[in-house]
């Protein structure tokens, strides 16, 4: 992560960075540490983008008018500081806004600066970057790769400066980006929080030592900051001189291609990185080493195989090239050769164990289980293949809704979506100038327009744009896991029907979650999330044993639809129960049943829409079983439909997981999504 963020403070045309990880870890902490070590620049004095008036090639429109005008540009110097975008940032926040109001009227641009505005020549941090919506990060990345923000609205348009160190952080476990907005960060780490318990103790003493403002602990590091402070400022001036030959952009290809990267960005990225590492160690040229190291950041998201640093010697610089690359010498105070090679390793360790989890997992990861469900043990069996579904799309609704996505069409509070109609509104963000253009022809006359002066307006003539998009839902499944899923392989179809449900959720933008149930309670294993991956990962390791606590699963999905709709009303909550409906273990002391059955009804009295899918053979119409709960009290309950049973008390369809085809799941999903309450 260091070593990351000291690379693009040299060279931010890297793109920046995504650190991925737990929460908790030290990322917001060691990007405001960043801010300080890095040297002043000059600003252009009353300049709201904090020009540099020594580049005239990338001053704003402001500064360059008052050069026309034979004005002098004073300046001072200041310190970069680090520009928090918050998670609930509109888009005018974003990227600004331009005042049409004053633009009709009087035909003069006033522009409203956004972050991307203060964030121009620092460093722009955004925090859970993939809760962000995705056009707001397309905005970002987009501003980053161009180091230029343009915002145009109704025909009127401006721009202005917008170079900044992106660095953005995520929760894996939260939700994931999409492939090609995850590319285009230039380097990506994942940081995982430290196990030894004497680190930890050692941590939580220099944070009260900090925190005290212990005079002594700021020495202890004080002179190691400056070091660290002189080298960055140091290979920010020697970066323009690292000489890059043939046999280093032949390596950095080769190494692109034997970890099957799809595009080129990856090429650009690491020849960037190089050369800013090269600096940083005071290499005239990239070493072997520097390139790797580059590689591993800028590869970490991009590689579908893995970086082999043992590659044969044809693939390696030049010679001549690489030896005059090593000449080497160490910045003051030893630093940073020996700590960068190890963050470069750690960063290696780290990707290795995130592939192996996501792709080395397999369906039999829990160790020590086997098969044997009477007995009590737990078995994973494999999960079936995924399978096309047919388009699933829902009737439209006149809701506001904030959340994207691909399933049905409803109203957005936001610019994005297709202009449908407009509408008088106190205050306009979204400006109909056709819908104001109408409303305030017909009253120029009163208000005494002459022929050929502007358009007479009042706040009352305003018009907003109400816009249309697809959105998408929250499905929560609720699993049944216990031993009597183990037979028939009912296991293996349930996650073969999950992941292909998962994967249409993905393209159509929907939030899946899933609860399991089984011994004597149950666990939500993935809260609500657009990763298809970790919920991949999730489902296979996912063990079948024990008795059927049904009840329990019942409230845990029901609890996680109502927290979700506190956090956001608007959106479309499906509750999907796949189970044998023969719940065993009591949650409130009640017979296990009529406990089931009670929170089915407070389903049906919350007016949640839920799906019932039985993954059971129905045997309860068979003589055979009526005779035996006729005589054996204690089988009474087989002797009817337990799941057909909920799901009328649940207000919701019934199927049954044999007596479904694939294409027959995806049409019971796509009946339940479209049912109107």
């Amino acid at each position: 992560m260091k070593l990351a963020l000291i690379l693009n403070a040299i060279v931010p045309t890297i793109g920046g960075v995504l650190i991925r990880g737990e929460k908790g870890t030290g990322k917001s902490t060691a990007v405001r540490a960043l801010a300080r070590l890095l040297p002043e620049h000059d600003v252009v004095e009353g300049c709201h983008f904090g020009c540099d008036p020594s580049d005239r090639e990338a001053l704003c429109a402001d500064c360059r008018e008052r050069l026309r005008a034979g004005a002098m540009l004073p300046h001072h110097k200041r310190r970069m500081r680090v520009v928090e975008l918050p998670i609930n940032a509109s888009e005018d926040r974003v990227v600004g806004t331009i005042d049409l109001e004053a633009a009709l009227r009087t035909g003069t641009r006033r522009f409203e600066p956004g972050v991307l505005a203060e964030a121009n020549r620092n460093i722009l941090y955004v925090d859970e970057v993939n809760l962000l919506d995705d056009h707001l990060v397309d905005v970002l990345l987009d501003a980053a790769a161009m180091g230029v923000n343009v915002i145009e609205r109704e025909g009127v348009s401006f721009s202005h400066p917008s170079r900044f160190i992106l660095v953005g952080t995520m929760n894996p476990e939260e939700g994931e980006l999409r492939p090609q907005l995850l590319d285009r960060f230039g380097l990506c780490v994942d940081v995982e929080g430290i196990r030894d318990p004497d680190e930890r103790v050692l941590i939580a003493e220099r944070d009260a030592a900090f925190q005290r403002g212990d005079h002594e602990f700021a020495n202890e590091f004080a002179a190691a900051d400056s070091n660290l402070s002189r080298a960055l400022a140091e290979a920010i001036g020697r970066v323009k001189d690292v000489r890059v030959t043939a046999g280093h952009t032949r390596l950095i290809s080769s190494i692109c291609v034997e970890a099957e990267v799809l595009g080129h960005r990856a090429d650009v990225v690491i020849d960037h990185a190089a050369r800013a590492l090269a600096a940083y160690r005071r290499h005239g040229s990239p070493s072997r080493e520097d390139i790797y190291d580059a590689a591993t950041l800028a590869l970490a998201h991009r590689a579908r195989q893995p970086v082999r640093r043992d590659a044969d010697d044809q693939t390696t610089p030049e010679h001549g090239e690489e030896q005059e690359g090593s000449q080497q010498s160490d910045p003051e105070g030893g630093q940073p050769q020996a700590s960068e090679s190890e963050s470069a390793t750690e960063a290696t360790s780290e990707e290795s164990a995130s592939s192996s989890e996501t792709g080395q997992q397999s369906a039999g990861a829990d160790t020590g289980v086997t098969a044997g469900a009477s007995s009590g043990q737990e078995s994973a069996p494999e999960a079936l293949q995924t399978f096309n579904l047919r388009r699933i799309d829902l009737p439209r609704q006149r809701r506001v809704r904030k959340q994207g996505g691909k399933r049905a069409a409803s109203q957005t509070p936001d610019r994005r979506g297709r202009y449908v109609r407009a509408e008088p509104k106190e205050k306009v963000s979204d400006l109909a100038i056709d819908a104001t253009v109408r409303a305030a022809a017909p009253m120029q006359r009163e208000r005494g327009r002459r022929h050929g002066e502007r358009l007479m307006l009042e706040r009352q003539d305003l018009r907003q744009k109400v816009r249309e998009r697809k959105v998408g839902n929250l499905i929560v499944f609720v699993v049944d896991a216990s031993a009597s899923m183990d037979a028939e392989q009912r296991m293996a179809a349930t996650k073969g029907a999950i992941l292909s449900l998962l994967q249409d959720a993905y393209v159509r933008r929907d939030r899946v979650a899933v609860v399991i149930f089984k011994n004597r309670t149950a666990e939500v294993v993935m809260r609500p999330t657009s990763s298809v991956s970790l919920a991949r990962r999730r489902l296979e390791r996912l063990s079948v044993g024990g008795t059927t606590p049904l009840t329990h699963g019942l409230m845990a999905g029901y609890k996680v639809v109502k927290t979700e709709l506190l956090r956001d009303p608007t959106i479309r909550p499906l509750l999907v129960l796949i189970s044998d409906g023969r719940g065993n273990i009591s949650m409130f002391k009640e017979e296990p049943l009529v406990e089931a059955q009670k929170v089915a009804a407070l389903i049906e009295a919350e007016e949640i829409d839920a799906l019932v899918i039985d993954s059971a053979r129905d045997y309860s119409h068979l003589p055979s079983v009526q005779h035996l709960a006729r005589v054996a009290p204690m089988y009474q309950t087989y002797a009817i439909n337990a799941c057909a049973d909920l799901a009328d008390r649940m207000g919701a369809h019934y199927y049954g997981l044999y007596d479904l085809s694939r294409d027959e799941i995806a049409t019971a999903v796509e009946r339940e999504l479209g049912r109107g309450r």
